[in-house]
């Protein structure tokens, strides 16, 4: 063999070597781009599933306070009732009278304390329901505490 035959055997070998490694390091990349943008879809399915929790807790608050509304209406007119009583009950006698304005004023004490009482337990209960959505959805899967969802 020649030192031509050599040299050309040679660059050949370091051309192949070469070609070799840009083709591995092409798929590498190829794959590191697959992974991140697999990522990337996860984390924007994850982001709209955590903004439509939200979105649900933000209605149920809504849905909550719409019943409390109307549970305060109710209270209401029942309230006007009692008072259209004891306005007539003060025309028929002065010592009936300050029984009746006694049970009003307790009346209307106790319908404030309702009020916020039902406004607390539902707004709480929607926020505990709501993380535990979240965290039955987003944290228990990557801590392996799924058994406390069940």
């Amino acid at each position: 063999m020649n030192k031509t035959n050599v040299a050309l055997i040679s660059a050949l070998i370091f051309a192949c070597y070469f070609a070799f490694n840009c083709w591995q390091d092409k798929r590498l990349a190829v794959m590191r781009v697959n992974k991140a943008e697999e990522k990337y879809e996860k984390y924007i399915q994850d982001n709209n599933e955590v903004k439509k929790i939200e979105s649900n807790i933000i209605e149920a608050i809504k849905n909550g306070q719409a019943k409390t509304n109307a549970l305060r209406n109710d209270i209401d007119n029942g309230l006007v009732e009692l008072r259209v009583k004891v306005e007539s009950i003060e025309r028929d006698s002065a010592t009936t009278s300050g029984i009746a304005n006694k049970a009003l004023r307790l009346a209307k004490s106790s319908q404030q304390d309702y009020y916020n009482l039902t406004n607390a337990i539902e707004y709480n209960k929607v926020i505990i329901d709501g993380w535990q959505k979240y965290y039955c959805k987003e944290i228990a899967p990557k801590n392996n505490t799924e058994f406390m969802c069940d």
